[in-house]
């Protein structure tokens, strides 16, 4: 995410870790900004990096419902329900994202990793060798990504 300029204070306390800091800049945000897309995006991501899987969850569930060509709370959403053992509805979530999530390798890439975790290697090669093709740093990325050492030695 690349956040407007009016994010840096919050932004800036979530690199110090500073969740409670963070979420009180975002609430002090003019009407206006507050329900913009990236403040909902922003809020999701203060919500995994406290380890509140749930409710960024939640989170995510609003910015799909208000704004579902905002891919984050498709990408998140699928993320978080991974996260929570529920890895087959991460891969429901993401392929009922709005056809244009299907441009971004992280897509596939997030598809390749709950393949595996489902014991479907096939199926998680096909996805990651896409990613690939999208973005070569995503085989980069898969070598080091622990979820992927099933598969990334075939790449």
């Amino acid at each position: 995410m690349t956040a407007p300029y009016w994010l840096d204070r919050a932004r800036g306390y979530l690199d110090l870790t500073m969740y409670n800091e963070a979420w009180s800049e975002l609430e002090k945000l003019p009407p206006d900004k507050r329900d913009r897309p990236e403040v909902r995006e922003f809020r999701i991501t203060v919500r995994l990096d406290e380890g509140k899987t749930e409710e960024a969850l939640a989170l995510c569930g609003i910015l799909c419902s208000l704004h579902p060509e905002n891919h984050a709370g498709f990408i998140q959403g699928a993320y978080c329900l991974h996260a929570l053992g529920r890895t087959e509805d991460a891969i429901e979530l993401l392929q009922a994202g709005p056809e244009t999530l299907r441009d971004e390798p992280v897509y596939f890439y997030n598809l390749a990793c709950y393949e595996v975790a489902l014991g479907k290697p096939q199926a998680a090669l096909t996805w990651l060798r896409l990613s690939v093709e999208m973005d070569r740093h995503y085989r980069e990325r898969a070598l080091a990504d622990p979820d992927l050492a099933a598969i990334a030695e075939a790449l």
